[in-house]
């Protein structure tokens, strides 16, 4: 059974629709949403923790339907991007508040209390205010009064936007170990594409309202769906070119860019269509390359671990992804090569085209 199921949700607001959404998150899953600002995404938690109703659709929360249910019932927890830590508390009474509430014994409270602090490392701090907290110590708070409450899923809205990015990093690998000691299901929602391809066991990707394309971290990279689901996933983005296959629908064409097609399945020979390939996925020509493409390189960008290389092909502005370092500025370009095996097509609809 799963933990949460949304069917056919539909909620419509002055000047947006969302849905109809149609998701399941299985018990003891990190479940990812992702997408772009305004996308929806903390409007679907929000159905989930029943802050909204959906005009059509239901959504069911351990196989029952929430409908029924008050907000409490569900018991379900939420970890905000601003945390809503309570100023006047300390650490220790923060997390114990929703036991608290409830009535739940002294003992009882201690007890939990104990065993949150040991998983989240913070009985050294459990006497401090949140304004004593480092920005690291509060969200680890938060996450304890989520954890206290032994709620059926956690979830978590850019729980760790507002942090720098060497805390970020820390931040989601101590998600990812919580979620896997305490067999936890949490519903992790971020723009950040990195933040949540990271950590997640499976994503969705929001567009416009609606779900786009749900599956692992490394199906929705390396065969998105769509144009659009394409022009979300990836840093440095995937570089795109508009064009049109060939008659006998061998090639694909963008004025001087002519690429093999053949061994995609059902393509619409003669159409127009998009072609994309990753930054990761184009190499500089070696001797013996046949087709080979002149580029002119208009920065360099070295990043440590790898370099991004901004040039121009055909007219059109792309980016070049190169592990390490560069030996040396190559401000007169050169030439380079499509890993063939690394295509994304698309027809004019912004369909994948799928490859045998």
């Amino acid at each position: 059974m799963n933990a949460i199921s949304i069917q056919g949700a539909i909620k419509k607001y002055p000047k947006f629709t969302l849905g109809p959404i149609d998701l399941s998150v299985e018990r003891g899953e990190l479940f990812g949403i992702l997408g772009p600002p305004s996308a929806g995404k903390t409007s679907i938690l929000k159905l989930i923790l029943g802050l909204v109703k959906p005009d059509r659709g239901k959504v069911l929360i351990g196989g029952a339907n929430s409908d029924e249910m008050e907000v409490a019932e569900r018991q379900i927890s939420m970890v905000f991007q601003n945390l809503a830590l309570f100023p006047h508390m300390s650490g220790r009474e923060n997390i114990a508040f929703p036991l608290t509430e409830r009535g739940v014994s002294s003992k009882e409270i201690a007890a939990r209390l104990d065993a949150v602090s040991d998983v989240l490392h913070v009985g050294h701090i459990l006497h401090k205010n949140p304004a004593q907290m480092s920005g690291g110590e509060r969200q680890r708070i938060a996450l304890g009064r989520a954890l206290i409450a032994d709620s059926r899923a956690i979830l978590l809205d850019e729980p760790i936007a507002a942090l720098d990015a060497r805390l970020r990093e820390e931040m989601r690998v101590e998600l990812k170990r919580l979620q896997r000691t305490n067999n936890q299901t949490f519903v992790y929602v971020s723009h950040d594409e990195e933040e949540v391809m990271a950590i997640a066991d499976r994503v969705a990707v929001v567009i416009d309202g609606r779900v786009a394309q749900v599956g692992a971290p490394d199906d929705v990279y390396n065969k998105p769906n769509s144009l659009s689901v394409a022009q979300v996933i990836g840093s440095p983005p995937m570089n795109l070119f508009q064009g049109r296959f060939s008659a006998d629908g061998r090639h694909f064409e963008c004025g001087d860019i002519v690429v093999a097609v053949a061994g995609i399945r059902d393509v619409p020979a003669g159409e127009q269509g998009t072609l994309g390939i990753r930054p990761e996925d184009i190499h500089r020509a070696g001797d013996h390359a046949t087709r080979r493409f002149r580029i002119s390189v208009n920065s360099i960008e070295p990043l440590g671990g790898y370099t991004i290389v901004n040039a121009t092909l055909g007219g059109q502005l792309i980016k070049i992804r190169v592990s390490g370092q560069l030996d040396g500025p190559d401000d007169h370009g050169g030439s380079v090569v499509f890993d063939e095996r690394r295509l994304h097509l698309f027809d004019s609809e912004g369909d994948r085209l799928g490859m045998e």
